[in-house]
C-alpha cells in the first residue's frame, strides 16, 4: 500500500473540493483491498451513485468514503438524516471508510474502516434543519458519531501513517459478521453495551460496573424501561459468542 497520493489525478480541476475528491477517491481505488474478503481491490461506482462510492467486485460489499484534510474527528458529517436512518433500520447501511490525509504532502495519515453493522441508531446524530435563508431551507442532515462505536468496529487500515497488515484488518472485520442479520434495535443494544464494557479500560469487570452505564443506555433507548435486564441479556449474548467470559458471582473477563 502506497500512502502518497498522485497529484496528476486532479489535473484540470480548479475547485478545491473537486480536487480533494479526485485525490482521495483515486488513492482508494488504486490502493485499497476489500476488508470483507480476499479481493485485493475495490471498484469505484459509476458517477452519481447514491450512498455507495466503492464496491468489492468479488463479494459485492459496499463502501462509502468520507475524507478530510487533517486529523479525523469523532463527529463526521454525513448526508440527509431520514434516508440514512431508513438504511440503518433496514440493515442496508454501507460500510464506511474514513480517510484523513496531509494536504501539504498529499499523504494518507489515517484510514479507519467501520463495518456497516456497527452503524446503529445510537451513532447517528440528527442535525438542526437549515435556516430559512439557506439554499436548501429546512433540509436536515446528520452526523456519524464514531466515538459511540465500540473499538471492535473501528478498524485501522492505516494508523498514524503506518499501514496495518491486511490479515489483521480482515481478522477484526470477521469477528462480528454474525451480527449482520440482527435487527437494528438488537444490534444497537449489543454494541452500546459492548462499548460500555470496552470503555471500562480493564479486561476484568463486574456486572455492577456495567450497571453504572444504565442512565446513559436509558437515554439512548428511551422506550425501554428494563435497562438492567437488557444489560444482562447483552452480556449473555457476548458470552455465548466468546467475546466475554463469565467468571461467576457477577464477574466477567473480556476475551
Amino acid at each position: 500500500m502506497r500512502l502518497e497520493m498522485d497529484p496528476q489525478i486532479a489535473d484540470g480541476y480548479k475547485s478545491l473540493s473537486q480536487r480533494a475528491r479526485r485525490l482521495t477517491e483515486g488513492w482508494l481505488a488504486s490502493n485499497m483491498y476489500c476488508p470483507a474478503c480476499p479481493s485485493d481491490r475495490l471498484e469505484h461506482t459509476p458517477g452519481n451513485t447514491r450512498v455507495v462510492d466503492f464496491v468489492c467486485p468479488t463479494c459485492t460489499a459496499e463502501f462509502q468514503l468520507k475524507a478530510k484534510s487533517g486529523a479525523l474527528t469523532s463527529r463526521v458529517r454525513d448526508a440527509a438524516y431520514e434516508p440514512m436512518m431508513e438504511r440503518v433500520l433496514s440493515n442496508t447501511s454501507p460500510h464506511f471508510v474514513f480517510l484523513g490525509y496531509d494536504s501539504k504532502f498529499l499523504r494518507v495519515r489515517t484510514l479507519l474502516l467501520v463495518p456497516g453493522q456497527f452503524i446503529t441508531p445510537s451513532v447517528i446524530e440528527k442535525c438542526p434543519p437549515l435556516s430559512a435563508n439557506a439554499r436548501r431551507a429546512g433540509w436536515v442532515g446528520c452526523n456519524i458519531l464514531t466515538d459511540r462505536i465500540p473499538v471492535d468496529g473501528r478498524l485501522f487500515a492505516v494508523n498514524e501513517g503506518i499501514p496495518v497488515p491486511p490479515e489483521t484488518v480482515r481478522r477484526g472485520w470477521g469477528l462480528f459478521q454474525w451480527t449482520g442479520d440482527l435487527a437494528a434495535e438488537k444490534k444497537g443494544w449489543l454494541f452500546d453495551v459492548l462499548r460500555c464494557v470496552r470503555s471500562l479500560g480493564s479486561r476484568e469487570f463486574t456486572l455492577d460496573e456495567v450497571y453504572g452505564f444504565a442512565d446513559e443506555l436509558q437515554d439512548l433507548h428511551p422506550s425501554n424501561r428494563h435497562v438492567r435486564d437488557k444489560i444482562r441479556q447483552q452480556l449473555q449474548m457476548l458470552r455465548d459468542r466468546g467475546i466475554v467470559r463469565f467468571l461467576g458471582r457477577g464477574r466477567y473477563v473480556a476475551v
